[in-house]
């Protein structure tokens, strides 16, 4: 059993899975860092982060909310904690040196990537987007350059063709969270070895823009369908119907079913975007190669609902496109 202090730092939900399972372990967690408070919602009410939420609910007392770390005036009250260890997940930022060597053991980074593939802020939007059929965790000594340092450990996760981001988040910060306790026990122990990450094989995964979200019809059936759940539950993939915002949450490859194959009746050479039905299973949808059907949107100002339900209300026709 180890009594070790801990200062963890992270913010979305797959932190906060991590934060609840370090907090029921032997390591005392003696202060959080996370993102400051963001106005969220269409009422844009200030809203606190997950971590902040499940620190407060596990009675953590120090928690401390910097927009940034940069400055000595900020870091001092990390700096002032004792801590033998700093852990991240996911937090956002990189740590400045001095905080770095603040930890009396190590600061140990857990990412959602098996390193050195998909360095960077969205590891897990990217492997789905890209088609990848595998992806996982990895612990690592934190260094200034971003998920750079030497790995610890590693543990690998299928990602299933029905998996979106949101249900892959949960399924890797539930093993991450038991690789970090199982880094750290082995750390204390010394039966850990530090490996350098091949520089040969590095990639990276950019924070999500705007511009991954929109669809492009031109691209094959299984790119889009890649895109709409590596997108979901945030900030949702979307196309253009009749000149307004169409936010696309759930879909399904036509190939899929026999009820989807093309009819006698169908022309030969479809747009791409062109809807080819629209009934009460959704919109079925030509694309670059192959068709998609739509099952779950949102137009522009409303709530999510079923693509029937959309159909009736719009009046949705055969031939019409979307862009």
């Amino acid at each position: 059993m180890s009594n070790k202090r801990v200062i963890f730092m992270g913010t979305p939900d797959f932190s906060a899975t991590v934060l609840k399972t370090l907090a029921q372990s032997a390591y005392q967690v003696v202060m959080v860092v996370t993102q400051p408070d963001r106005p969220k919602g269409r009422g844009m009410h200030l809203g606190s982060s997950a971590v902040k939420q499940t620190a407060q609910q596990l009675g953590i007392e120090t928690i401390y909310q910097p927009e940034k770390l940069r400055s000595a005036q900020v870091q001092a009250p990390i700096l002032v904690c004792e801590a033998d260890y700093i852990i991240t997940a996911a937090f956002g930022q990189l740590l400045p040196d001095r905080i770095l060597q603040h930890a009396r053991v190590a600061a140990i980074n857990l990412h959602a990537s098996l390193l050195p593939a998909y360095r960077g802020s969205a590891p897990i939007h990217r492997a789905i987007l890209n088609g990848e059929r595998v992806t996982g965790v990895s612990t690592m000594l934190m260094t200034h350059a971003l998920d750079a340092g030497d790995v610890l450990l590693q543990q690998s996760c299928v990602i299933e063709a029905s998996d979106t981001v949101g249900s892959l988040y949960e399924k890797l910060a539930q093993i991450g969270a038991n690789l970090l306790l199982e880094t750290l026990d082995r750390y204390e122990n010394n039966t850990i070895t530090a490996h350098p990450q091949d520089e040969s094989k590095v990639t990276y995964a950019a924070a999500i823009t705007a511009a991954d979200q929109k669809v492009n019809w031109q691209q094959s059936a299984q790119q889009i369908y890649n895109r709409i759940r590596g997108l979901n539950p945030e900030p949702g993939a979307f196309c253009l119907f009749r000149g307004k915002n169409l936010k696309l949450w759930q879909s399904s490859l036509a190939a899929e079913t026999g009820a989807d194959q093309p009819d006698a009746n169908q022309p030969a050479a479809a747009q791409p975007g062109e809807i080819l039905q629209a009934d009460w299973q959704g919109l079925l949808v030509q694309c670059g190669s192959g068709r998609l059907r739509l099952t779950e949107i949102q137009p522009a100002g409303k709530n999510k609902m079923a693509a029937a339900a959309f159909i009736r209300g719009n009046k949705v026709t055969k031939g019409e496109l979307l862009s």
